[in-house]
């Protein structure tokens, strides 16, 4: 969609698919900071401010996409100032998120941050299913060591432990987390 440092005059929705937003260090590593999903907005930031993109965003399937200028952001706002208030909440809650990861970062060990992942794809973006939630945004151990500050190696034989003891299932497109619950059970146990 855009790269780090494009200028910047609109934001988007995703109406259709998924997209990954994830920064890139000056040695070409990624960090993934979010994944999209349908109805969601990206690169307000950037917009509202008038500088730089922070961040690219890339798709991570076929998806259409829903461009608003920043003149018609405006527009639009000055006769619905609600959104200005979701638009603070939004940002509120990637504050928010900011802060548990830095401290994930800081103070939890790898397996726990790949298990706190797994859990908010689950809540973000899975849907129920006889055999338990599916997440169908398709992520590969890189894409999740990406978004846990590891690496793909460490993150890929965890993803294999947690596949044999049956807290995920994955296949080429979508993951299964059979019960949510063993998954938050494994998470508060790696928390301690």
């Amino acid at each position: 969609m855009f790269f780090q440092d494009d200028p910047s005059d609109s934001l988007y929705v995703v109406v259709s698919g998924s997209a990954k937003i994830f920064q890139t260090s000056e040695d070409g590593k990624e960090r993934i900071l979010k994944i999209l999903k349908k109805g969601e907005a990206f690169g307000e930031l950037a917009m509202i401010e008038g500088q730089a993109r922070s961040a690219s965003v890339q798709t991570l399937e076929p998806s259409e996409m829903l461009m608003l200028t920043r003149k018609d952001f405006q527009a639009f706002c000055d006769k619905h100032p609600a959104v200005l208030w979701m638009l603070l909440q939004a940002f509120a809650e990637r504050l928010r998120r900011m802060n548990e990861d830095v401290l994930d970062m800081s103070f939890r060990d790898v397996p726990y941050r790949v298990l706190r992942v797994v859990s908010q794809l689950v809540e973000r973006h899975g849907t129920s299913g006889p055999d338990g939630w599916h997440i169908s945004t398709p992520l590969s151990s890189r894409d999740i060591a990406s978004m846990v500050g590891s690496n793909a190696e460490v993150v890929s034989r965890l993803l294999d432990g947690y596949e044999t003891d049956g807290l995920i299932k994955r296949d080429r497109t979508s993951w299964t987390v059979p019960d949510p619950k063993a998954l938050n059970r494994a998470l508060e146990y790696a928390g301690q």
